[in-house]
């Protein structure tokens, strides 16, 4: 299938994938003291980019506070590959829509053990597959929160949720004890389920993460709705806000 690029539409999109990728880029150079103490020293950068003919932008920064360089440099990338159109969520391997089977997957879960897709439908009518960003983030912390909170509704409708990320499991395990979290969550460690789902993000400097999007796969295996945060190409497939009960109940209401 045809790639299509799932790019940011708003400055407040940029600043909020900005702020996930700085609380990632925050807790992995958090232990380099050598790291810390040089990016608490004040720099300068000129992010540059080339799109078609002339230059797009330039931008110079000078600040003393790490965190300010930091979230000037994450919102900068975005905005940068947003121009040249190379932050998005991967389609170029998986573009699950409604109707396709949903890609078959065993991943280690925390509690211990593997979870497969297939034996999850077996003993549940629906599967409710949600992948996010980064464990602990505050807007990925909220979402995990809001499904656990929802969790007697899911079991009424015979649904089991699974929450899916690149984080490890011990960041799982760590994630599930500080929020207090009742359903599982699976390590897509190298980011092949999430880019079978069409929902891998690719940023230079960053990395690979998952990008927020759910689907609900029906017992026959079949995808029966999906919802993206961003870029979705129909008004039933955009995601209610994950900050209040909203997606949670948009999820609920197709079951």
């Amino acid at each position: 299938m045809n790639a299509s690029p799932c790019v940011p539409k708003s400055s407040s999109l940029l600043n909020s994938r900005a702020t996930r990728l700085l609380s990632s880029f925050d807790r992995k150079t958090s232990s380099h003291s050598s790291q810390k103490k040089m990016m608490t020293t004040t720099r300068s950068f000129v992010v540059k980019a080339t799109k078609d003919v002339g230059r797009v932008a330039t931008t110079t920064t000078t600040t003393t506070n790490r965190r300010e360089i930091i979230m000037t440099i994450a919102t900068s990338v975005v905005a940068l590959n947003t121009t040249t159109n190379k932050a998005y969520a991967s389609e170029s391997l998986g573009n699950v829509n409604v109707g396709d089977k949903a890609p078959e997957f065993t991943l280690p879960a925390t509690g211990g053990g593997t979870i497969a897709l297939s034996d999850i439908l077996a003993e549940n009518d629906y599967a409710v597959v949600y992948f996010y960003n980064q464990d602990g983030s505050t807007g990925c912390s909220i979402e995990a929160e809001r499904f656990n909170q929802a969790q007697e509704q899911f079991k009424a409708k015979k649904a089991r949720v699974l929450g899916v990320s690149m984080d490890s499991i011990e960041s799982h395990e760590g994630f599930c004890d500080k929020k207090g979290l009742t359903f599982s969550l699976l390590s897509d460690g190298d980011g092949a389920v999430s880019k079978a789902y069409g929902a891998e993000l690719t940023l230079p400097i960053f990395g690979k993460f998952s990008d927020r999007q759910t689907f609900l796969v029906g017992k026959d295996g079949l995808v029966k709705a999906k919802w993206k945060e961003m870029g979705a190409k129909v008004d039933e497939e955009k995601m209610a806000s994950v900050k209040s009960t909203a997606h949670v109940e948009q999820v609920l209401a197709k079951m």
